[in-house]
Order: structure tokens, then C-alpha cells, then sequence
């Protein structure tokens, strides 16, 4: 077991033997406290990006927060690793992550349309089919 689960154990053991509701009462406490904070311990994440445009976007995200990504031997390019709290990712990280390359995508949208426009030549408009009966 980790330190912080023989702790937790230590505590509901106290909790268990207190003998008066002031005693039950600080152990409670100390065990929410300290559950609070597993609750903050940095934890790693793997990011899979599906491009390495989405990967320098998180990599300058991580530079923000001071964070510090990395990759394993033999992982491929388009993974990221990093050590953070789930509540730091979870409120923070990933929400602004997700909201740039959602900005990403549609300049890259926005930029592809007008080169594909660019690349069509002008042409009049097409007049509809002529539809003749042969009955």
C-alpha cells in the first residue's frame, strides 16, 4: 500500500476506537483533509493528438501551466505524457485545450475553403439541362 492509503487506514482505525465525539470529530476531519488532497496529487496523463499542430498546442499549454510533458522510449510522436493534478486538467488544462483546437480546426477549415476556391477557375454559372419530350 502507498503512504497515503496506510495513512487513510491509520485514520478509520482512530476513528473507529475514538472514545468521544471531539476525538471522532478531528478524525474525520484529518480523513476528509487528507482525502482532499489524494484528490490533488499529480496523476499521469496520456494525450494521443491526432496531428503535431494539436501537440505543439498542448505543449505550449503545459509551458503555461509550468508543466512538464514528456514521452517514453519507443512512444510515438503524436503521444504526450504529463504529470498534473485531475483537477488542474480537468478544470483548467483540457477545457482550454479544447476550446483552441476547436479555434485551430476552423481557421484550418476557414483556409482550405478559400484555397480551394482560389484553385477553381471562374466559370459562368451552369444553365439547367434542356429537357425535350420525345413522346
Amino acid at each position: 500500500m502507498t503512504r497515503v492509503h496506510d495513512k487513510l487506514a491509520k485514520i478509520e482505525a482512530l476513528i473507529e476506537r475514538a472514545t468521544s465525539a471531539g476525538e471522532r470529530q478531528a478524525a474525520l476531519l484529518a480523513k476528509q483533509r487528507l482525502l482532499e488532497k489524494e484528490c490533488d496529487l499529480p496523476v499521469e496523463f496520456k494525450i494521443l493528438h491526432h496531428n503535431l499542430w494539436k501537440k505543439k498546442l498542448f505543449l505550449a499549454l503545459c509551458e503555461k501551466y509550468e508543466l512538464a510533458p514528456y514521452r517514453r522510449k519507443r512512444q510515438k510522436k503524436t503521444t504526450t505524457l504529463v504529470q498534473v493534478s485531475p483537477s488542474l486538467m480537468n478544470s483548467h488544462l483540457w477545457p482550454e485545450y479544447q476550446t483552441y483546437v476547436a479555434m485551430f480546426e476552423e481557421l484550418v477549415q476557414d483556409v482550405f475553403d478559400e484555397l480551394i476556391l482560389k484553385m477553381q477557375p471562374l466559370q459562368p454559372p451552369l444553365s439547367p439541362p434542356l429537357i425535350t419530350s420525345t413522346i
